[in-house]
């Protein structure tokens, strides 16, 4: 399997598509809010020894980290690293990864449903605001979750710089934009 934080990976499941995050207990939606990480030291404390996917605070400082929280209370609820790729005029969707607890496949439980959706839809709104028209790439860890993205958002193969390399293109980006709300803090 591919991870790295220095070169990233997107390891993520979209589990369901929601404006807002979805208690899974109660079945209630939770408005979100997303906001900028501008502490590197901050991210110390989101690792891979304690569910987050990697040691967010190896993520390269070109790669902008967001947090997607409750607005009730800022919980952190997931993390995104984005980066201006000028060259392909795209965001690359470094790395995303859910809170430990909304992470059913890896610990078997899950509080809040949507969280994939709502970290794909940071990347292409970060993408629209850099002029991109919301495309967005990235590199699946694996052929599944390729699949998996082809399948849900709408994705396609390109397969050049890894073999698990995807794109988002402009009108798959505007479809998940219209689903997905949420606040910039």
């Amino acid at each position: 399997m591919y991870s790295d934080a220095k070169i990233g990976g997107v390891g993520i499941w979209l589990d369901e598509i929601v404006p807002c995050l979805k208690d899974t207990e109660t079945g209630e939606i939770k408005e979100t809010v997303v906001f900028r990480i501008e502490s590197r030291s901050f991210l110390k404390k989101f690792n891979e020894k304690n569910g987050w996917g990697i040691d967010w605070i190896e993520v390269p400082n070109d790669v902008e980290v967001f947090a997607l929280a409750l607005k009730e209370n800022n919980e952190i609820q997931g993390l995104v690293g984005v980066k201006n790729d000028e060259g392909p005029k795209a965001a690359y969707l470094h790395w995303a990864c859910t809170a430990p607890r909304n992470n059913k496949r890896e610990y078997g439980t899950q509080r809040y449903s949507g969280v994939g959706g709502h970290l794909f839809a940071i990347a292409v709104d970060k993408s629209i605001q850099w002029g991109y028209d919301g495309v967005i790439f990235g590199f699946a860890l694996n052929n599944e979750l390729l699949n998996h993205y082809i399948g849900v958002l709408g994705c396609s193969h390109i397969g050049a710089l890894h073999p698990y390399h995807f794109i988002l293109g402009p009108i798959a980006a505007k479809k998940l934009l219209e689903t997905y709300t949420y606040e910039w803090n």
